[in-house]
């Protein structure tokens, strides 16, 4: 981070050295166009570093991305207490402060895309809530107090200039709630990635985490009907239930699970799949959601079969192919695996996804931001 006319203070969901999702990924893309001050969450004195995950707690700040630094803050244990999250919120805010002023520059936008953070104190710059799921559906799934969520995210609703959201849904369920108008900045790809070959293949994949977003009994279902399936991410499920069915359908014949993998090393995985799937049960959380996998299937040239959603009908294309119940996705899947591949139609899902970047949705973003500064 450089001295300039402004920066950009993200602050995510998430750690960047996590689950490459939604802001890490619009950032990596913003950083080419406007220089980011990426903040982690806070850590803790007792956070452990993660064995295998090559992730260090380490308070201060880092070059991750051209264009984008990561400040990472230490804070007390115990930010489950609201005396703690008060001192933690300080401390967060002292800390960008301090990195804002040590580059000889100043914040021209504040985008807060968090369900446990506020706005930070005493940093100027246009306010932004970015929205990127159902906060508060999705409360249990990220383990926390679901009246923590909504008060926090109606306390941010009223600081912010802007307001946006990932998905249509969510933003009109905003709308509705909050009585504030809602801009839509949906989840992206990275189409432009050097494509490995297209493999001859008659397995259906799978990419993300896997949790009680997932309806597993469409994956049994497609597994059932004699499709081997190719999994790629890492498990993260709470409930009990959901376990045991994740355990039952990952120990089954003719599923691979790979596991979580590098990022750099998806496209390789994608190219080996002859399908991508989005079997999301139907719930509230999952209706207002923008899936990043969609369009990375897409961006890989690869045919889609989902439930659905919202999101997909907002796509609005037949490059996607959306079934009724577990038996009809089985038997879409194994449609589209016994036709041979037509280069012609992969090359037409690749150019459907490039116009869905994450640098057309970073230079989104960054003109919401520079005509909010101008209003």
């Amino acid at each position: 981070m450089t001295a300039g006319p402004g920066v950009v203070v993200y602050i995510p969901g998430s750690r960047w050295s996590g689950v490459a999702g939604t802001d890490r990924r619009l950032v990596t893309a913003l950083g080419t166009l406007a220089p980011v001050l990426w903040v982690d969450p806070p850590f803790s004195m007792l956070t452990r570093t993660r064995v295998g995950a090559h992730e260090t707690n380490r308070a201060g700040r880092s070059l991750v991305a051209p264009g984008v630094t990561c400040l990472q803050t230490l804070a007390p244990p115990g930010a489950s207490r609201p005396v703690i999250r008060s001192v933690t919120a300080r401390l967060l805010a002292r800390g960008i402060r301090s990195s804002l002023s040590a580059a000889g520059t100043s914040a021209t936008a504040v985008v807060l895309a968090s369900p446990r953070e506020g706005f930070p104190v005493g940093v100027p710059g246009l306010r932004v809530l970015y929205v990127t799921d159902d906060w508060p559906a999705g409360a249990a799934l990220m383990g926390l107090p679901i009246h923590r969520v909504r008060a926090l995210l109606a306390r941010n609703v009223r600081q912010a200039d802007v307001v946006a959201a990932v998905s249509p849904v969510l933003a009109a369920l905003l709308e509705r709630d909050y009585g504030v108008p809602v801009l839509i900045l949906p989840n992206g790809c990275e189409p432009n990635r050097a494509l490995p070959a297209a493999a001859e293949t008659a397995s259906a994949g799978l990419v993300g985490q896997l949790n009680e977003r997932l309806d597993v009994g469409i994956l049994e279902a497609v597994r059932a009907g004699g499709t081997p399936l190719d999994i790629v991410g890492p498990r993260t499920d709470r409930d009990a239930a959901t376990r045991m069915e994740l355990d039952r359908l990952l120990a089954g014949p003719g599923v691979t699970w790979h596991g979580p993998v590098p990022f750099e090393e998806l496209p390789a995985r994608l190219a080996r799949m002859g399908v991508g799937l989005t079997p999301y049960a139907d719930s509230p959380f999952n209706r207002a959601s923008f899936p990043l996998k969609i369009l990375e299937y897409l961006a890989a040239g690869l045919p889609v079969v989902s439930t659905d959603l919202a999101a997909v009908r907002w796509l609005d294309t037949d490059l996607i192919s959306v079934a009724r119940d577990p038996q009809d996705f089985a038997r879409l899947v194994r449609e589209i695996l016994a036709r041979p591949a037509d280069p012609a139609d992969r090359a037409r899902r690749i150019a459907f996804a490039r116009q869905h970047s994450w640098n057309a949705r970073a230079r989104q973003l960054l003109g919401l931001l520079v005509s909010g500064v101008q209003a």
